[in-house]
């Protein structure tokens, strides 16, 4: 994956990792990437990878993730054998810079919970939990994270998906230190 070159300048830059898994990574990865670029250098001062596959490959990424300054695994929809995989990729975070963005409403995504964890989904209980979702002529709904709220508008047809991957993204912003304010804009824009 990194060429030795890569390696080299990853070692000594230390950049800010995000590392994206799971059925539904690609939509989450085009949602991160829309919010970050606004306020970072992607692909300089951040870098954002999707896994190959939900589960193959995910252990290329070990040697990013040891090396960063702040890794990010964000983890979407799984199944069985995906969690062991991004189970064991989990363990190698660093810690405490390291967090792991996982799927509150996939029971097999909450099997990779190690470290300092951030989740997301439409059930009680998520740190970033959707509420009151409405389709009129576009998808709104309410991103609701320690007690603060924010309205958040995406485009007509907007389903399930792509609130699961707006989620992810704040999540992943918010760590980035985003506000959720900062966060809904971008959210409005993709």
């Amino acid at each position: 994956m990194l060429h030795l070159i890569n390696k080299i300048i990853f070692l000594i830059k230390k950049p800010k990792v995000v590392v994206v898994a799971g059925k539904e990574r690609q939509a989450a990865v085009e949602a991160i990437f829309h919010i970050l670029r606004r306020r970072f250098k992607v692909g300089k001062e951040i870098f954002i990878f999707q896994t190959e596959s939900s589960a193959s490959g995910v252990e290329k990424f070990g040697y990013i993730v040891k090396r960063s300054s702040l890794p990010i695994l964000v983890v979407t929809a799984l199944d069985a054998k995906d969690a062991q995989e991004l189970k064991k990729l989990s363990e190698i975070m660093p810690s405490p810079q390291g967090y792991l963005v996982l799927n509150f409403d996939d029971n097999m995504a909450k099997e990779v919970n190690k470290g300092t964890t951030l989740t997301y989904g439409f059930q009680k209980g998520a740190d970033f939990q959707a509420t009151d979702v409405k389709t009129n002529g576009g998808t709104n709904f309410k991103i609701n994270y320690k007690g603060n709220i924010v309205p958040v508008w995406l485009a007509q047809g907007a389903g399930k998906e792509q609130i699961y991957s707006s989620l992810a993204a704040a999540a992943v912003a918010a760590i980035l230190g985003l506000n959720l304010v900062e966060i809904s804009q971008a959210l409005k824009k993709i």
